[in-house]
């Protein structure tokens, strides 16, 4: 008897050190995102979140989850990472089919703690509802991940995880508002006007875009779908808005969107506009009152 037991107890033993870890951090408005390294992921359906009529939509999800598995498990500055990814909603149900929208079932947005580093990637969904991604960390520190979709019949949503980059973090810039006013990109320029700087109800963001030497941009093509997309993340990256040009084409160079603020605070943003095939950032720094 003795030696039964001492068997089954070994073997529950053995059971708990090979369970998967999961390290949890809380992300935007206190959902929670879980990162594990041993589990293969599943993914899961979402929860709610506001959409205006010109498809933007901002942060109000509430209880939304995100589970990413990193290859490698210990991620560094300059290597190619391939992450597994599972989304879930409010009740921990598994999302398994999206909605397109803009051209992607899945956009997810990748910018490290500080806002100094940005990226909008595009991971694959294959028949088996796998969700896959590939992404190189140009620099240490920690990485918050915006997993922007649409259930099949649901409301667009967003769910967020974080991830850390070994190696020191060098220090981010701070945040000095530059926005209404003139700011420069990767290749392209922009005077930013806005309606107004506070955070009720929605506010209109123009850019007119202009190149090297000053001149208007009178060639901008689509970018999945639209004429710009605008990405807006507050300094503690708790609130996240994605807006789409508000109107169909822009052969002025001038491309309008529309913003809520969730909260006053200082926000950085990034407008995305297309151009000769490229694909150009234009950031911003706003405070809201």
């Amino acid at each position: 008897m003795m030696k039964k037991m001492l068997i089954m107890c070994a073997c529950f033993a053995s059971i708990l050190f090979a369970m998967p870890t999961f390290s949890q951090t809380t992300g935007q408005d206190g959902h929670i995102g879980v990162i594990t390294k041993e589990e293969e992921p599943n993914h899961g359906d979402h929860t709610k979140k506001t959409q205006d009529k010109h498809g933007g939509h901002d942060g109000a999800q509430v209880g939304a989850m995100l589970m990413v598995r990193t290859e490698p498990a210990d991620i560094k500055p300059g290597q190619p990472v391939k992450f597994h990814l599972i989304i879930h909603d409010a009740t921990g149900a598994m999302i398994k089919d999206f909605e397109t929208v803009h051209e992607k079932k899945l956009h997810l947005i990748i910018v490290r703690d500080g806002l100094d580093q940005f990226a909008h990637i595009h991971p694959e969904i294959d028949r088996a509802k796998n969700i896959t991604g590939t992404f190189t960390f140009p620099t240490a520190g920690k990485y918050r991940l915006y997993a922007d979709h649409k259930p099949t019949g649901k409301k667009q949503a967003t769910a967020i995880a974080e991830v850390n980059v070994a190696g020191t973090s060098p220090p981010s810039p701070q945040l000095v508002p530059n926005a209404p006013g003139r700011v420069k990109g990767d290749g392209l320029g922009a005077d930013i006007a806005m309606e107004k700087t506070n955070s009720e109800g929605t506010t209109r963001i123009s850019f007119s875009l202009f190149d090297a030497a000053g001149n208007p941009i009178a060639d901008l093509q689509p970018y999945l779908g639209a004429m710009g997309h605008l990405i807006v993340i507050s300094g503690d990256g708790k609130h996240y808005v994605h807006s789409h040009h508000i109107e169909g084409k822009a052969p002025d160079g001038v491309v309008a969107f529309e913003v809520h603020f969730p909260h006053p605070g200082i926000y950085k943003g990034w407008g995305q506009f297309r151009r000769s095939g490229m694909v150009h950032d234009v950031p911003f720094v706003v405070k809201i009152e």
